[in-house]
C-alpha cells in the first residue's frame, strides 16, 4: 500500500520475526528511544501515520514520534490506564473499533471485499504463531497468549 512499516516490540526477541513478516525497521522500545529512532528513519520528519493497540500513557510517546500534522490511530486498550496525548500539535487522533465497519450492510460488503481481495491475491497473509487442535488444548493456548512469547495469531481449531 506504499507505506514503509516501522514496527515496535519491547525486546529484541521478536525483532527478526517482525522483519521477516515485512517490517522495514524494528525498534525495541526497552533498549531504544522510539522518538529518536523514528526521526532517524524518517530523516527528522516523524511518521505520517501510527497505529497503537496498547493505549495508556505510552500513546503520548507514539504521538511524539508522529510528524506535525500526522495521524495517530488508537485501536486497542491493552493498557487500562488513562490515555495521554502528545503535545506534538497539530496531531490528528482517531480511535477505531473493528466492529464499526460491520454495523451496516454496506460496511460489511466493503470490508469483505477489501479483506477477500487481499487474501485472494496473497497481499494479506495472516501470521499464525501456533495452532491448537480442539478445546482440550485451550489452556495451552491461553498460556502461550499470556506469555507474550508469540508473534502472530493463536488459532484453536474446534
Amino acid at each position: 500500500m506504499g507505506a514503509v512499516p516501522i514496527a515496535t516490540t519491547r525486546t529484541a526477541a521478536k525483532k527478526q520475526q517482525l522483519l521477516d513478516l515485512g517490517a522495514a525497521h524494528v525498534i525495541t522500545t526497552d533498549d531504544e528511544d522510539l522518538v529518536k529512532e523514528v526521526k532517524g528513519i524518517t530523516g527528522g520528519r516523524g511518521a505520517e501515520l501510527a497505529f497503537d493497540a496498547i493505549g495508556g500513557p505510552g500513546f503520548r510517546t507514539l504521538g511524539d514520534a508522529v510528524m506535525p500534522g500526522g495521524t495517530a490511530v488508537l485501536y486497542g486498550w491493552l493498557d487500562p490506564r488513562p490515555i495521554e496525548l502528545s503535545m506534538n500539535w497539530p496531531l490528528t487522533v482517531h480511535t477505531y473499533a473493528n466492529g464499526v465497519p460491520a454495523r451496516t450492510e454496506a460496511g460489511r460488503r466493503r470490508a469483505a471485499a477489501f479483506i477477500g481481495s487481499g487474501l485472494r491475491d496473497g497481499s494479506f497473509a495472516p501470521a499464525i504463531a501456533e495452532t491448537f487442535d480442539g478445546l482440550g488444548q485451550i489452556v495451552d493456548a491461553h498460556r502461550l497468549m499470556e506469555s507474550n512469547a508469540h508473534t502472530g495469531k493463536i488459532v484453536v481449531r474446534v
